[in-house]
């Protein structure tokens, strides 16, 4: 009977899973300058104070004090069609929703040697909502994830054309979870009697990032970015509802525990100025999703463990574009890139998040009436392969069909230079 817990416990686990706007759970909402170019370039570029996530190093190429505030409007869609799922429902429609998100960085510098920079940004989250009554409820009906960022940094110019850098990453994740349980299968009356789970956890942790720029030529600049993984040690309660009275003893609300353990990622970036208007890009980002293979929950009563299986695969992330400066006001931008999915396969996809690779095509400008202020406006259209669905639970409800994907990126940014 501890069966029908397994799946709704392992949920906070398995909801870590994946999100239609970037691979993995990632999410691309750092850089509104980076975002219009399809974040080609991103570690070797020092347009304004984002930088402190895109490459620290780089903050050394600003000067006097740079604060950049952005507002990115994220919005996925992900469309499910049933292709013999064991359990019946309507289709649930559009299970994509919108999530606005906000980031903030400074710069300032402390001698021509030093700069000092504070990020507060979201770099992993999730969130997809489905009916109630549909087919893959007892694996999902709600996820939320979050995490947040808040990462004071440091730059130092070594030598006339190489600048180190680095930050202290101190993150934030929360979650809420909710499935469907089916209670009727104890009782003999398989999807008659349907309870509902929710899981909610938080925890703090830490990481950092170090990054390298090296500018051997005025028109070539090179840059490397290294963001560490972080262990969210998170704890948390899993609540039941409308549990039968007969088994009201066995599914009781209870604490319980578990590890995140978020991915560590590599970026080789380029930025060549062929003429005194365009700059070419460039951006390979490997990301450790590999590390994402199994989590376990641990249960504060005496309810066994339970285990969620990826095999999730390392990814990378290949991006081109380019700067033009139309004027001294006006600049504009685009990009186009390839991102891997690190779902192996049907087997180890889930309806949390269905993710599979995808293409990016991006479009921005940047307006500069002065040197003190300037506006970045940057639109992004995710185009995701559709994905095929075969995963089955601990109870063997199995979800069986194909998602159509896709997403895209609205942003703007405000930079103020003192």
């Amino acid at each position: 009977m501890t069966g029908l817990i397994r799946p709704g416990a392992t949920m906070l686990l398995c909801a870590v899973g994946s999100g239609a706007w970037a691979a993995g759970f990632a999410v691309s909402d750092k850089s509104v300058s980076s975002l219009g170019s399809a974040f080609a370039g991103m570690a070797a570029q020092a347009g304004d104070a984002s930088v402190v996530y895109t490459n620290p190093a780089a903050m050394q190429r600003l000067s006097g004090t740079t604060v950049s505030v952005a507002l990115h409007q994220i919005g996925p869609s992900a469309q499910f069609t049933d292709q013999g799922s064991t359990v019946s429902g309507p289709p649930p429609g559009d299970a994509g929703r919108s999530k606005l998100a906000p980031n903030l960085y400074y710069v300032r510098e402390l001698s021509p040697e030093a700069r000092v920079g504070l990020g507060i940004y979201a770099p992993f989250a999730l969130g997809l909502e489905y009916d109630d009554q549909w087919p893959g409820r007892y694996h999902s009906i709600r996820s939320d994830m979050t995490t947040l960022n808040i990462s004071p940094a440091l730059s130092w110019q070594l030598t006339p054309t190489l600048a180190v850098g680095g930050s202290l990453d101190i993150q934030y994740l929360t979650a809420e979870m909710s499935q469907a349980v089916d209670f009727g299968a104890l009782l003999g009356l398989p999807e008659a009697m349907d309870g509902r789970q929710t899981l909610t956890g938080d925890n703090w942790t830490t990481g950092y990032s170090l990054g390298l720029h090296y500018a051997p030529t005025p028109q070539l600049q090179l840059g490397a970015t290294y963001h560490s993984d972080t262990r969210q040690n998170i704890s948390g309660t899993s609540d039941f509802e409308n549990v039968p009275l007969p088994l009201a003893s066995m599914f009781t609300d209870s604490g319980g525990k578990t590890r995140v353990h978020l991915p560590e990622s590599v970026s080789l970036s380029a930025a060549w100025a062929v003429s005194e208007r365009l700059t070419l890009l460039a951006d390979y980002t490997w990301t450790a999703w590999s590390r994402h293979r199994e989590f376990r929950v641990d249960f504060a009563n005496d309810l066994p463990d339970s285990v969620c299986t990826y095999d999730w695969q390392d990814t990378g992330f290949y991006a081109l574009g380019l700067n033009y400066r139309l004027d001294p006001r006006w600049r504009l931008r685009a990009g186009v890139a390839y991102d891997e999915s690190p779902v192996p396969d049907p087997e180890h996809r889930t309806p949390i998040g269905p993710d599979n690779d995808r293409r990016w095509y991006a479009v921005g400008t940047t307006y500069a009436p002065d040197q003190a202020f300037s506006v970045d406006i940057a639109f992004a259209y995710l185009d995701v392969e559709d994905a095929v669905i075969n995963n089955t639970d601990s109870l063997g409800h199995t979800l069986s069909g194909h998602y159509r994907l896709s997403g895209r990126y609205l942003s703007a940014q405000s930079s103020w230079r003192f």
